[in-house]
Formats: structure tokens, sequence, C-alpha cells
């Protein structure tokens, strides 16, 4: 089987031209995944859906969290910024969980032998994640979205909207069929 990269191409995506269609049918197969996780119990559903993905496609799978300072109560209640003591000791023990978390989510991607990565970011969540991938050669974000409409969804914002608005690359939404 024939593989062209076409110029217009993301890093990382291959087309596979089909001996079987005459020569004009394209396979992608996406090479560096970004996935997206908060620790929820949904993300854990996101990682599987990459896993499961990664497993056909022979993909890397990098897995990041994003430490939001503005969520911790006391950057929020005493409008401290990363430069203050106290926030560099919470934000020191958010990294040390999400370390020990990444790890273990990495070692079970590496159980299917996969190719994978952990990755802590600290600020805006949406924003990490596209970093992320334009800084990385990302060739598809898999990210979970909780589903929220309405009032839940003003509240607290869509980082999966914000992301598929502002990503490099295509963006593949596992949705959360829980949430109404």
């Amino acid at each position: 089987m024939e593989t062209k990269i076409f110029p217009d191409q993301p890093a990382g995506v291959s087309s596979e031209q089909s001996p079987h269609a005459g020569g004009t049918a394209h396979l992608i197969s996406y090479r560096n995944f970004l996935v997206p996780i908060d620790f929820s119990e949904h993300s854990k559903k996101t990682i599987q859906y990459a896993t499961q993905l990664a497993t056909l496609t022979g993909a890397c799978i990098r897995i990041l969290h994003v430490f939001q300072i503005s969520d911790y109560p006391t950057a929020f209640y005493h409008g401290l910024y990363l430069e203050h003591e106290a926030v560099k000791v919470h934000l020191e023990a958010a990294k040390r969980v999400a370390d020990a978390q990444l790890s273990l989510v990495v070692e079970e991607i590496r159980a299917h032998g996969l190719e994978a990565e952990p990755m802590f970011r600290t600020g805006n969540p949406y924003e990490e994640i596209v970093n992320v991938a334009k800084e990385t050669g990302i060739d598809l974000i898999v990210i979970g979205s909780h589903g929220y409409a309405g009032l839940g969804r003003l509240l607290l914002g869509s980082t999966t909207d914000r992301v598929l608005q502002y990503a490099p690359c295509p963006v593949l939404v596992v949705k959360d069929s829980a949430v109404g």
C-alpha cells in the first residue's frame, strides 16, 4: 500500500491510497493524539475511546491535565497569583497529585502496547489544550464533553466548545451519555 503525504496535511497524519478503490479513496491515519482529562469518571471513558482508536492507528497518546489556579479556592478568595508563596505550595501539591494520577493512566495505556506521555500544565484549560496541540504537532484531540446545557453551560463555560473553535487540528468529542 502506498502512503502519500499531502502538503496541506497536519504533521503526523498520513493518507493511504487503497489499491481496491483505484487509488482515489484515502484512509487518514492519525499518529499523535492529545487527550485532555480532569480525572472525572467521564475522563475514563474518553481515555478508553482514545486508547481503542490509537490501537487501530498506532498513535502516540499525550494525556494532559490542566490545573486552573482560579478554580482553587485560595486563589479565588484571596486574589492570589502564581508568584505568591501560598499559591506555589498549593500548585506543587496539585502537581504531585496530578502526576501520580497521570502516571497511572499512562501505565494503563502502555499496557495496551501503545506509546503514552503524561503532561501537566497550569492555566486556562482551553488555552493550554490548544497551545499543547500546536507545540507538539498533535493531529487529533480526543476530548470529553459533559454535555451541560442551559444554566449549567452558562455557569461552567465550555472548554470543549472553545477547543473546537481554536484547535489547530480535528477534534473528536466524547459526549457524556449520563448527562441529559
